[in-house]
């Protein structure tokens, strides 16, 4: 039976949800009204969403993105910062940000962020926790914590580190500037930059070339690329093991010697 309508998933968080059709997962920051930003409720039901969706054996990718064009995730809702990110409430509210970001990044399946128009903040620890980031032409981002006086979460901050390098990341930080979208590709803050009159177009051109590939390799290859010092390496081993014993290896060698496209089934 043929899929005609995403399923769609609740959540805690009025302003966040998200849709299953076929094999792609896409969760949606919706607060347009405000560029999409991301109250604390919303940040701490990232967890259980993101757990959700990936003990759903279907899904192969999930898309992060903000409703409608005009922002990707303009960042937290600084209108609670006086009640909620001040005193010892202040390490709460980090430890949301924190525990959400570490959830996209840690889910089992590939994650993209596609990224339209602002990018700032806790959007751009968002964008950067995911494994691949898509952004229009016309998207900006920018981390303005040195404009608030706040700190911004040391994970995220080494995330930002990572992708960029230091002396990059000191900059975005110290001077607090806004970057657009060829200057974060130059960098290696986004991985491709398309038109936004085609973005939608660009998008599902990455959502296909990954959804197409053998979801069982796929979990494989982030397992490896993500390992750190706690990770459990039997357990690596095992899923690499896995996909040679796979009905989708045997598809994948079948579809080569008869020159077509393999039909992959996670098995």
């Amino acid at each position: 039976m043929t899929q005609t309508n995403p399923e769609t998933i609740v959540t805690g968080a009025a302003r966040l949800r998200a849709e299953i059709f076929g094999h792609l997962a896409s969760v949606i920051i919706s607060y347009p009204e405000r560029h999409n930003i991301i109250d604390l409720e919303g940040w701490l039901a990232f967890p259980d969403l993101m757990a959700r969706l990936a003990d759903n054996s279907n899904v192969r990718l999930i898309v992060m993105r903000g409703d409608g064009d005009k922002a990707f995730v303009a960042g937290a809702d600084i209108n609670q910062f006086a009640e909620k990110y001040s005193g010892p409430a202040g390490s709460d509210y980090d430890s949301a940000t924190v525990n959400a970001f570490n959830a996209v990044s840690q889910v089992r399946v590939p994650t993209l962020a596609a990224i339209q128009g602002y990018c700032f903040g806790g959007g751009l620890g968002l964008a950067l926790a995911c494994d691949l980031r898509l952004a229009s032409d016309d998207a900006s981002f920018a981390i303005p914590a040195a404009r608030l006086g706040l700190a911004y979460p040391a994970s995220a901050t080494d995330r930002l580190r990572e992708t960029v390098g230091p002396s990059r990341a000191k900059d975005i930080l110290f001077t607090a500037r806004r970057l657009d979208a060829h200057e974060a590709q130059k960098i290696g803050l986004v991985d491709y930059v398309a038109p936004a009159s085609d973005f939608e177009h660009a998008l599902s051109h990455r959502i296909a070339s990954i959804c197409a590939n053998a979801p069982l390799t796929l979990r494989a290859a982030k397992g490896v690329l993500e390992r750190t010092p706690d990770t459990d390496q039997a357990e690596l081993d095992g899923k690499i093991v896995a996909c040679f014993a796979s009905a989708d290896y045997k598809e994948g060698r079948l579809a080569f010697e008869q020159k077509r496209d393999p039909k992959f089934k996670g098995e």
